[in-house]
């Protein structure tokens, strides 16, 4: 053992991490700590926000204490140490009255204070008696200030460092520093909000020119943009706002129209009913007259069930009901007044007994195609339930005319008639096949027109299985 400081002294010699040997009752771990210790274990411990392992030296009272870790402040003590041996050098063999002028001139070298002081003139270090007589580093905080203690050898005088100040030129630098910095940050925000800042006055032009009554202007975004998918929001809603404008202007127009004509006759019907002296003529008249208000009676009804429909989506009733009875009640009431017109109904799939749909809304879609047959059928109506690929298929077919193809695309449109007369019999108002659209599109589906294998029209209604499900739940 008398030779073990010696050995410490050459391991300590490198400056590296220093390996100490302690006297096992200094320690002062837990119970647990120190019987695994005695027991010969290595323990690894946290000094000082440092690491430290301990291991009994064989049998002996003694513990080996090896660092792996140090904290900041050791490392800080170590990186000043050699300054504080390079002025105690400097000091060495020299009389003590000369340290005060040693230590003026030294400072003239250094861009930090070197002060000389008593250990009992320095109020921080009163506590630190233990730590000054082992020439352990001291290092001491305060006010944003940094200052480091150390006693010289063999003397009651201690060298203090500090305390540090950032050099002159180091506050312009970081000055500088935070002033590119920030001028960055803005240029990259600049580079960012422009674009939006941009987009959006785009944006409020549009919604402004929207608002005074150009329906046409439309919100220009890149599709890179923060907006584009805002603009397109607003893009979908003036197009539905001018469709609907549209519409409407449309439907005063032709209501208009529509109700011109029953009012004409009636006004003539009552001029020829004043001047007319013929019973005869004045009970024809008459009739007429009341076949007039019947026609503006049926017209306002049609036009309030367009109304109706063309408003919000009502809440649809899915169900799922068996195909024949539903089919052959709907063509029973469409007979009505069909005297001389056949009309049969044929279902080729036998295992599609069962459909999903909304009955009352289905019927009126069905009820409308079949008046709309009515019109131009010579003499045979076909109706055809099928499914394929997935999709529920109605169609009916008539053997009149037909529609010609320039035409398919419009007839579906408000009072758009291809018997371009208002005669009662076959003119009809033009709603029907519009309400009719607008059903199979709440069923999820779309109608179209093809040609008949009886040469006349083929009006088919589609509409998806799973939609008719997904809507019920």
């Amino acid at each position: 053992e008398a030779q073990w400081p010696e050995i410490l002294a050459e391991i300590n010699q490198g400056g590296g991490y220093r390996v100490e040997i302690l006297p096992i009752e200094s320690l002062s771990f837990p119970t647990a700590t120190m019987d695994r210790l005695i027991e010969g274990a290595v323990v690894v411990s946290k000094v000082y926000e440092a690491n430290f392992t301990y291991k009994r030296l064989g049998d002996s009272q003694w513990i080996l204490q090896v660092p792996f870790d140090q904290s900041g402040y050791q490392n800080a003590q170590r990186m000043v140490n050699s300054t504080f041996n390079m002025i105690e050098k400097s000091l060495h063999n020299e009389p003590i009255s000369n340290w005060p002028a040693i230590i003026e001139t030294l400072n003239l070298h250094f861009v930090y204070p070197i002060t000389l002081i008593e250990q009992k003139d320095d109020v921080v270090l009163n506590g630190e008696s233990h730590r000054l007589e082992s020439r352990e580093v001291i290092y001491d905080f305060e006010d944003i200030e940094e200052q480091f203690y150390r006693r010289i050898s063999n003397s009651p005088y201690i060298i203090r460092l500090g305390p540090f100040t950032e050099p002159v030129a180091l506050d312009y630098l970081q000055i500088m520093m935070m002033l590119v910095f920030s001028f960055l940050v803005a240029l990259a925000v600049l580079f960012w909000v422009y674009p939006l800042w941009r987009d959006l006055k785009r944006l409020g032009v549009s919604a402004r020119a929207f608002g005074q009554g150009d329906f046409s202007v439309r919100a220009l975004s890149r599709k890179h943009s923060v907006l584009y998918r805002l603009a397109g929001t607003f893009n979908d809603m003036a197009d539905r706002i001018q469709g609907l404008i549209s519409s409407h202007k449309e439907l005063t127009n032709a209501v208009s129209h529509e109700l011109r004509t029953p009012i004409a006759r009636l006004r003539f019907g009552m001029e020829m009913l004043e001047t007319s002296t013929q019973a005869e003529d004045r009970n024809r008249y008459i009739a007429s007259m009341n076949d007039d208000i019947d026609e503006l009676d049926q017209l306002v009804a049609e036009l309030l069930t367009y109304a109706r429909f063309d408003r919000d989506k009502p809440v649809l009733e899915f169900q799922r009901l068996e195909i024949y009875p539903w089919l052959d009640e709907v063509i029973r009431q469409a007979k009505i007044g069909m005297d001389g017109l056949v009309i049969d109904f044929e279902i080729p799939d036998h295992e599609l007994k069962y459909a999903r749909f909304d009955p009352v809304l289905m019927a009126r879609a069905l009820g409308n195609l079949l008046q709309n047959a009515k019109r131009y059928a010579r003499s045979e109506i076909k109706i055809t339930f099928s499914r394929d690929n997935g999709c529920y298929q109605l169609k009916v077919d008539d053997d009149g005319p037909g529609i010609p193809e320039d035409e398919r695309e419009r007839i579906f449109d408000a009072f758009r008639r291809l018997d371009a007369s208002r005669d009662r019999g076959t003119g009809g108002y033009g709603l029907g096949l519009s309400i009719v659209q607008r059903i199979i599109y709440w069923h999820g589906g779309e109608v179209s027109v093809a040609g008949s294998a009886s040469g006349g029209a083929s009006l088919i209604m589609r509409w998806p299985e799973e939609e008719a499900r997904v809507a019920k739940l």
